[in-house]
């Protein structure tokens, strides 16, 4: 790759597909991890074993996301890869539905569905940053929005199912949107495996080694530590959100009416940050500063106004946070990362910071809901938010390209 930065080209030719990818993906992604927690109450389980579920399905996903950026940097290409897990999706989701009045069964398979569909995420971003050595017009931005709005459809369209048709095809919307990927996936490069030794052509460095490779580089461990604290600051109201909706008298149709603006003003904030990055103006850093100052909104708006209007404008404003961090925090992994290990590093990366302020952030926010109601959730979240910011700015401009070393 030659540098972190945008490709000037103008034409691209796998922007659509990946925008396609990315549409189907979030769709998804959107009714496993947005309607989980509703799912779970709604089938009569404390908010305390929903946050403890939720943990589970994320550790799964640290504990495969390292092995599927292994296997795309060392054994198989991202896009087999990816399309082989589209398939184990959908039988992971026919099994949930069938197992669902089985705890026993109906749990593990929980978690094995989040295994497998959460790291889809990272290992997209990685693969569409390494891309760019074949496509330099791709925008990473920009193909997020495809995300965006397919996370913004599927929060108003589902909500209204659910409300109306209640939750028996929860897992077989899920199916739907994730089998749909796989034509688009097969358009998509393949792209070599860099983890292979010269002169034998097996495997290169072990996976511990690929780790210890990774954490040597002093300027990833701060960009793993940065984004991990944005995770945690904001996920204490955005895991509970369904929640703090039901208690200011909203239902499944509101909840999915507020994610989904959020998802459309997030695909319009991607699209106004793409054009920035094209013409140059816009580096990761200034993408992280304006996403940890703008992600104190929520929390405040929240705690000052009574009513549900004010979660529709916090989730606004979220959003243009969370389009900065996706774009800042993919561009830092990139920037940081060793190239032969690329995808492996930045998948990690975005996986561990993710999945470690998200899991603090469910248990510690599930049990002080039960204890002290919702609102302890959003002074949480706004006490975070507020310390990330000075942690940043004391830490966070040490970013060294691996291009320079």
């Amino acid at each position: 790759m030659r540098g972190c930065g945008v490709g000037r080209c103008e034409r691209s030719r796998y922007s659509a597909s990946f925008f396609a990818v990315y549409f189907f993906y979030y769709g998804g992604y959107c009714i496993f991890s947005s309607y989980m927690v509703m799912y779970l109450t709604n089938k009569g389980y404390s908010v305390t074993l929903c946050g403890l579920i939720t943990s589970l399905t994320l550790i799964a996903n640290l504990i495969t996301e390292p092995i599927g950026g292994y296997i795309t940097d060392t054994f198989l290409s991202a896009r087999r890869f990816l399309m082989m897990c589209v398939g184990i999706i959908g039988v992971l989701c026919l099994l949930c539905t069938w197992a669902a009045d089985m705890p026993w069964l109906y749990f593990p398979a929980l978690v094995a569905t989040a295994g497998v569909a959460y790291p889809f995420s990272q290992l997209l971003d990685a693969w569409v940053n390494c891309s760019r050595e074949v496509d330099p017009g791709l925008t990473y931005s920009r193909i997020r929005a495809g995300g965006s709005i397919g996370f913004a459809l599927s929060s108003l369209v589902v909500g209204g199912y659910l409300k109306r048709y209640g939750w028996d095809g929860y897992f077989l919307l899920q199916a739907g949107f994730f089998l749909t990927m796989i034509p688009f996936l097969s358009d998509l490069p393949d792209i070599k495996p860099g983890n292979r030794r010269r002169d034998t052509g097996g495997p290169g460095m072990s996976p511990l080694c690929c780790i210890k490779t990774a954490l040597r580089e002093h300027s990833y461990c701060i960009c793993l530590l940065v984004c991990t604290v944005y995770w945690f600051s904001h996920r204490p109201v955005g895991s509970y959100l369904s929640l703090i909706v039901e208690e200011r008298s909203g239902g499944p149709g509101t909840y999915g009416a507020v994610c989904g603006m959020g998802a459309v003003v997030e695909c319009l904030a991607l699209l106004v940050v793409a054009v920035y990055q094209k013409r140059g103006k816009l580096s990761h850093i200034a993408c992280m500063t304006g996403a940890l100052v703008s992600g104190i909104i929520r929390p405040m708006c929240i705690l000052l106004l009574p009513g549900v209007w004010p979660l529709y404008l916090g989730q606004l404003l979220q959003s243009v946070s969370f389009a900065l961090f996706y774009v800042g925090s993919a561009e830092w992994f990139t920037c940081v990362s060793y190239p032969y290990i690329r995808i492996f590093s930045i998948s990690v990366g975005l996986t561990a910071s993710s999945v470690g302020g998200t899991i603090a952030a469910n248990l510690l926010g599930g049990f002080l809901c039960d204890r002290l109601g919702t609102d302890v959730l959003v002074w949480l979240s706004l006490a975070i938010s507020v310390g990330n910011i000075p942690l940043f700015f004391l830490m966070g401009h040490g970013c060294v390209r691996r291009e320079e070393l």
